[in-house]
């Protein structure tokens, strides 16, 4: 039974990284990694410095988890011009093979004023350098039992040929906001990633590509009360034949206690997938959040509907601006 169960497992990743055509890095979180959803969110903050971490970790109950991690930094207003900048770094590690992505990614934004400062259109293009790897060392292999028990000192018997493929991708986006109001505004946008499809076997297979991947998002923000507001969130993801749809939202109740500025509240769900509930906190120029994924998929027999955590930190660095002052001299008749 052991040596059946991996077997699949290899047989498992195998037919993942060539039927599958390894669909993209995201995040539940999808409004709290905006490098990540697309291109045309580079810059799209108030501030001049944004710093982004994200932290993803799921299926600990059911095999080796699935890590995710991202980091990016983006400023606006470059040189006081429309033109915003931006790096990100995410790596990916799925099961006991350790399958490996690691993307470096660079974008670029021009942010056009549609009228004045409260309404924009942006438009950014990332061009992204992807490396995958595989470990097969981590792998058991049948020729590793000797009738009794697995001994890893026995040969797998394989020949890979390759463990590792490099390639460059490019990624666009367009994205438009509108501050309505004061606690009032709307963003929504299209991204399309891997634009020219670059190939990704390990097996020298160029039938093997990765699909484009297209990505409608928009959020919004409403007052409801004088210390609460609505905060409405879509994401719609589409590649080759899979799709994903994430809908919800959050509640944000205004704390106005020192640094303790909002605390969140939310539920959203993934179609076919799971729901889950986030929890965030505006803290200083500090956004923290976290989320738990409640799995509601057909693995939910073998996960108990255990998916896993994601934490989001978000800091954003504004220069000192001075406060000008207008007053009058009153004359002096002494």
């Amino acid at each position: 039974m052991q040596r059946i169960i991996q077997l699949s497992s290899f047989c498992f990743l195998i037919l993942a990284s060539i039927l599958l055509k390894a669909q993209d890095i995201h995040f539940s979180q999808f409004y709290n990694s905006p490098l990540n959803l697309s291109p045309g969110l580079t810059g799209n903050f108030v501030g001049d410095i944004r710093v982004v971490g994200n932290q993803r970790s799921q299926w600990s109950s059911v095999t080796t988890p699935y890590s995710t991690f991202g980091l990016a930094i983006d400023a606006n207003t470059i040189y006081n011009t429309p033109v915003s900048v931006g790096l990100g770094f995410y790596n990916d590690k799925a099961g006991d093979s350790e399958y490996s992505t690691l993307q470096i990614a660079p974008s670029v934004g021009y942010t056009y004023f549609i009228g004045d400062s409260t309404h924009t259109l942006t438009a950014g293009i990332q061009p992204t350098f992807t490396q995958k790897s595989i470990n097969y060392d981590k792998l058991k292999f049948d020729n590793q039992y000797n009738g009794i028990s697995y001994d890893e000192s026995l040969s797998n018997g394989e020949t890979f040929s390759n463990d590792g493929r490099s390639y460059l991708n490019v990624h666009g986006g367009l994205s438009w906001n509108y501050n309505i109001g004061q606690r009032k505004s709307v963003t929504a946008g299209v991204a399309l990633h891997n634009i020219f499809n670059p190939k990704q076997s390990f097996f020298n297979n160029n039938a093997i590509e990765l699909h484009r991947r297209f990505t409608f998002h928009a959020n919004g923000l409403f007052k409801i009360s004088d210390r609460i507001d609505g905060l409405p969130g879509l994401s719609i993801m589409t590649q080759d034949q899979f799709k994903e749809i994430i809908f919800g939202g959050s509640g944000k109740y205004h704390l106005n206690n020192g640094n303790y500025k909002a605390a969140y509240l939310g539920f959203w769900y993934r179609n076919s997938d799971a729901t889950y509930i986030t929890a965030e906190m505006d803290y200083g120029s500090f956004h923290f959040g976290v989320s738990y994924d409640i799995n509601l998929s057909s693995l939910k027999v073998a996960s108990k509907n255990r998916g896993g955590f994601e934490f989001a930190i978000i800091y954003i660095f504004e220069k000192y601006r001075p406060t000008i002052k207008r007053y009058k001299a009153c004359p002096n008749y002494i």
